[in-house]
């Protein structure tokens, strides 16, 4: 392929390209191209209200496939899946960033903070582009986002829906007499800027998975509908603990907070999951080690990070409530660098708090990957206020004040992304452990 500018470059293509959709590995050549004309309709994968995905045997001058009915073509889909790729997954390394826990945790709330923030502090902290390949895959992440932090009515209740186990989230395939059901990822891409100390790099393709909580109980991904085979490929995971699930978080937090979502069980606000979230994380364990190959002695060595949301209600349970900025500044080479040493101290505090309440969610995190930190983040910042006229619970965008809700993410980025994030006390090019693991 060439690009459309005057110098004729040829693209830094992968040599093996990963469909961020089903996970199939292919040569950059074997990349099927989705035609324009309308009347080209019909694929043998997704039906026949989907444009066709062809091979192309004619290009233009500026390297755009060229399809049946002459028209240019500037879309690429897997070979397999027939879902579209971005064109940056050809060019630039893939990450998988798997988030996962029970229902009703506050995985989307995490996510929709997490993007929002990581969109401020990323350009201006470290000097790195925090984009989106194609906003139409994230337009259901973009709506979230907008409701909490862009919404012109700032004093409105408002509130995230829950991730449906179907729906526009998630993509089904024929393969066949079979349809095989995929999650939809979000994707961004990051890259350094002019003033990065890595301006040539090419930067990262970050594939964000958010599947709804039912999805991660036992007999949640089947042939079917692997919708969490994610996890094994994921640079990192993150498991959403919910202290206010957790009888024994909610009996110490009484008397020391004023949220509604520690008090006792009932009504709408508060749903119990049947499930103990320890057994939602060693049933996640479980499907990583088989569709990674792990033995059942074997531990992840990838990083996993335990966040517990919602910190805001459960704060005064730690000596410090008030939480660390993990940013420093000081003679580094981007003026700013990620102090891991910030988040240990903290992930120790934390990790205490949770061997004394609920041992066994420390036991299955630590049992399961030899990289553990628990992060403790608040999406909103603030409790819930409950609607008089529904009687649903919701936020209102003047009170939203996230909590270290970009902190897993950088973490995940300083851990496993070599070179694009400085840490005190680390060269820029060493390699973590997690990496020099994986890599032998």
């Amino acid at each position: 392929m060439a690009d459309g500018s005057n110098s004729r470059k040829t693209l830094p293509l992968l040599a093996r390209v990963t469909c961020p959709h089903c996970w199939n590995v292919f040569p950059p050549e074997n990349v099927l191209w989705i035609a324009e004309h309308p009347d080209l309709l019909g694929s043998p994968r997704l039906g026949r209200d989907h444009t066709q995905r062809f091979l192309p045997t004619r290009f233009t001058i500026e390297g755009a496939a060229v399809d049946a009915r002459g028209f240019p073509c500037y879309h690429l889909a897997c070979p397999k899946c027939h879902l579209e790729v971005p064109r940056a997954a050809v060019e630039m390394q893939p990450e998988f960033i798997s988030i996962l826990g029970g229902p009703a945790c506050g995985k989307s709330y995490l996510l929709a903070s997490m993007v929002h923030c990581a969109r401020h502090v990323l350009p201006k902290a470290l000097h790195l582009t925090f984009d989106e390949p194609d906003p139409a895959l994230n337009e259901r992440l973009n709506d979230y986002v907008s409701l909490q932090f862009l919404n012109p009515d700032r004093d409105r209740l408002v509130a995230i829906d829950k991730t449906d186990t179907e729906g526009d989230l998630y993509d089904t395939v024929q393969y066949g007499d079979e349809a095989v059901t995929y999650p939809r990822p979000f994707m961004f891409t990051v890259r350094p800027t002019a003033d990065h100390f890595s301006s040539n790099s090419t930067g990262r393709v970050l594939c964000v998975y958010d599947n709804a909580g039912e999805s991660f109980l036992p007999r949640g991904d089947l042939s079917a509908s692997p919708v969490t085979r994610h996890l094994a490929k994921s640079c990192a995971l993150l498991f959403c603990f919910d202290p206010t699930q957790d009888t024994r978080f909610r009996r110490a937090c009484r008397g020391r907070t004023e949220d509604p979502q520690m008090a006792e069980r009932d009504g709408l606000l508060h749903r119990e999951n049947p499930t103990p979230q320890a057994a939602i994380l060693s049933e996640a364990a479980q499907r990583v080690r088989r569709y990674a190959g792990l033995l059942q002695a074997d531990r992840h060595h990838r990083p996993l990070f335990v966040v517990v949301t919602k910190f805001d209600s459960w704060a005064r349970l730690l000596k410090r409530p008030e939480l660390p900025k993990p940013l420093v500044h000081g003679d580094y080479p981007l003026g700013t660098a990620f102090d891991p040493r910030v988040v240990d101290r903290v992930s120790k505090t934390v990790r205490e708090l949770l061997w004394r309440l609920c041992p066994e969610v420390v036991s299955a995190a630590e049992g399961f990957a030899t990289h553990v930190r628990y992060i403790p983040v608040s999406a909103t910042g603030c409790a819930p206020e409950i609607d008089p006229q529904t009687g649903a619970p919701g936020f209102r965008p003047r009170s939203v004040r996230p909590i270290w809700a970009e902190v897993p993410l950088i973490c995940a980025m300083a851990g496993w992304m070599t070179g694009l994030v400085p840490q005190v006390g680390r060269s820029q090019r060493e390699a973590n452990p997690g990496e020099r693991k994986a890599a032998s």
